[in-house]
């Protein structure tokens, strides 16, 4: 009966795993409450065992089952405190979905968009908002090829920033671009938001090479910041990333989904051996490495993008959004001067960076960038998006003026 005891819990703690590897699979309380009837059972089966074997004294076998059982029962009394009190909770689980690791093992959602005609929610303690994919699986209406060659198609790329996380479906900034250009008589300009959370320039590629191409657009609007950097190619790499039929991450620490489960895993993680979710579970110093490692591949991706895009006459305007925190600082953490050099020598691209006109044209600074940022989510609200529409509605005239060209001179005509 012991060693099978013990033989069940390892094999309970391997089921745990076996589910965690599987891609975005979550870790909520009722897998935290398997995880200690597992971890219960090899603490019992071990030491019936070692009682079998060695047969010590039964004062000696009270002794160690009482000392046992009051580590177990302190160890599950803490993990009880810390989810109760929220301790060490990590950001994916303030959006309601339990633990997820940020690697991905594997997903053939290479083009990385939803499922057509489905339905859901962007949603956090602070807001839920609904939403319709369309017939491409983009929060958007249905998109269709361009057919009229007198009339211009702005297709814009991004993650949750171009979505519209955090405002409803048409309080989203390229809506609201859509707003500006109807508000100023541009009727003949379509926009089409082809934005998805989690998105990144390696998957901007493939969807338009894979679905944007096909749809003829003029202008391609890509936003980009330091998350993209910081967050999607630090957990998934670059272009590598695509197999074939599906794309893997890099990989993932093969102990994260103690972490996941147990709140107490991961105080002792934090404390004692300073890593942590938010850094994807390394030091500053491999941080560091890896972000130099990746600068390369970085340029390898736009360069992909500029091979789709001026093959085809595309333009191409590149959109750089500061965070929260950089809109504060009035500067960005991560210096991007490796692509600017990159970037220069494409002749479709032109950039366009949203933090000088935040701070000059929409005078936001730390003491009133609250307006505009969800508090704790840390996404634009609708006020925030607003004013994202505005700033890359101003990069468009200011890159690409013969696009509004017609329009303007029949204003002067008329006036």
């Amino acid at each position: 009966m012991p060693p099978g005891l013990l033989v069940a819990g390892i094999v309970g703690l391997w089921g745990l795993y076996y589910h965690f590897s599987w891609p975005y699979a979550a870790l909520n309380g009722n897998w935290c409450m398997y995880f200690y009837a597992n971890l219960f059972a090899i603490l019992m089966g071990a030491l019936f065992t070692v009682f079998v074997w060695l047969k010590p004294a039964r004062e000696t076998q009270f002794k160690a089952l009482v000392i046992s059982l009051s580590v177990f029962i302190v160890l599950l009394a803490t993990e009880f405190y810390l989810r109760l009190e929220k301790i060490n909770l990590a950001y994916i689980e303030t959006r309601g979905q339990g633990y997820r690791s940020s690697y991905v093992i594997r997903d053939p959602n290479i083009d990385w968009h939803y499922l057509p005609g489905s339905d859901g929610f962007l949603q956090v303690p602070e807001y839920k908002f609904p939403r319709h994919h369309n017939n491409l699986g983009f929060s958007d209406v249905d998109f269709y090829p361009k057919k009229d060659s007198n009339t211009i198609l702005i297709q814009t790329y991004g993650d949750s920033f171009t979505e519209g996380d955090g405002a409803p479906v048409d309080s989203s900034y390229p809506a609201l671009l859509r707003n500006l250009l109807k508000q100023d008589g541009q009727t003949k300009i379509t926009v089409q938001n082809m934005g998805v959370c989690g998105n990144d320039p390696a998957f901007v590629w493939k969807q338009l090479k894979d679905i944007g191409i096909g749809l003829k657009p003029d202008v391609v609007v890509i936003v980009y910041n330091t998350g993209d950097l910081k967050t999607d190619f630090f957990t998934r790499g670059g272009l590598e990333r695509f197999k074939g039929n599906y794309y893997k991450g890099l990989d993932a620490p093969y102990w994260e989904c103690i972490y996941g489960v147990s709140y107490v895993a991961r105080l002792v993680a934090h404390s004692v051996f300073g890593i942590e979710y938010k850094n994807f579970f390394l030091t500053d110093e491999e941080s560091d490495k890896r972000i130099e490692g990746l600068k390369p591949k970085w340029n390898q991706t736009f360069a992909a993008i500029a091979d789709v895009t001026c093959s085809n006459k595309i333009k191409v305007l590149l959109v750089k959004k500061p965070e929260h925190g950089e809109v504060d600082i009035n500067q960005y953490v991560q210096d991007f001067g490796f692509f600017d050099k990159m970037r220069d020598t494409v002749a479709c691209f032109k950039q366009y960076d949203l933090l000088p006109f935040f701070r000059d044209s929409c005078h936001m600074n730390k003491d009133n960038s609250g307006l505009y940022w969800w508090k704790k989510d840390g996404h634009n609200n609708s006020l925030g998006y607003s004013m994202m529409a505005r700033g890359v509605y101003d990069g468009l005239r200011k890159s690409y003026p013969e696009i509004f060209t017609t329009l303007d001179s029949v204003k002067t005509v008329q006036q």
